[in-house]
């Protein structure tokens, strides 16, 4: 039976095998590499992973070991014997010794690592977009709530009931100032999780922007008299924000765990 390191299940390993035929097939030569990579260094047998690995490598030298794999897995596959025959010139190189799975294993890794470095996807437009938005709008939550704070201060200082007692009222926009400054703080965090592409940030933003989505609305609906221009503005720009956010996930890290490169 086969084993996978880490736990790694063979649904994962089929699934990845799956993102990255798709991938090759839709000229994601990038992302195709990086999911066949993932696969052979799981199960280093698996003869469709190197067959597509062999059509989106650019290097001959890579395409060499893909086809030397094929040939070991599969004794057989005349395919592969001839694709071989024609980049080595030499019929002795259709039967490669025994130490050639290991070189080739041991190619295929390195070829893995590098692949790694230069096949994670460019950052998307929308990933961008979405990270703007949301360092200005931190900012803005952030200054107007220690504004607001400090303007609630200074008026209840003021007050003739201050220090004895604080009003309902004053409570209420103690209240709404530290939210908005826990809503910047907040913003700022879901800032640099979308800068570095973490899930975090993506399930943040989502959240965060439903939130709007939610309160903006509303509040515009329940003033007196009812803001509809407002309303229109943030339920347009919360919900645009939850679009972009959605159509921006394929830009972030895979959140499985790295697993160590199995014994050659």
């Amino acid at each position: 039976m086969m084993l996978y390191p880490n736990m790694t299940s063979p649904h994962d390993i089929a699934q990845w095998l799956q993102e990255g035929i798709l991938a090759a097939k839709a000229g994601q030569v990038e992302q195709a590499r990086y999911r066949l990579l993932d696969v052979v260094e799981q199960d280093q047998t698996n003869e469709a992973a190197w067959f597509w690995l062999y059509q989106v490598f650019d290097r001959q030298e890579d395409k060499r070991v893909c086809l030397e794999n094929l040939i070991v897995i599969n004794p057989h596959n005349g395919w592969a014997r001839q694709e071989l025959l024609n980049y080595a010139g030499a019929a002795d190189a259709l039967t490669p010794e025994p130490g050639i799975a290991a070189k080739a294993g041991q190619r295929a890794a390195r070829a893995k690592r590098k692949s790694k470095t230069a096949a994670r996807p460019a950052r998307p437009l929308v990933l961008k977009l979405i990270t703007a938005f949301w360092v200005g709008i931190s900012v803005i939550f952030l200054l107007g709530g220690i504004l607001a704070s400090g303007e609630w201060l200074a008026s209840t200082v003021r007050s003739r009931t201050f220090p004895h007692y604080l009003t309902g009222l004053q409570a209420f926009e103690l209240l709404v100032a530290l939210l908005f400054v826990l809503g910047g703080l907040v913003g700022l965090n879901i800032t640099i999780a979308l800068f570095l592409r973490s899930m975090i940030g993506f399930y943040g933003s989502l959240l965060l922007a439903l939130g709007l989505l939610l309160v903006g609305p509303t509040i515009s609906l329940i003033a007196n008299p009812p803001n509809y221009a407002v309303m229109i503005f943030t339920g347009g720009m919360a919900g645009m924000i939850v679009l972009l956010t959605l159509a921006s996930q394929p830009g972030f890290k895979d959140t499985r765990q790295e697993t160590h490169d199995p014994p050659l």
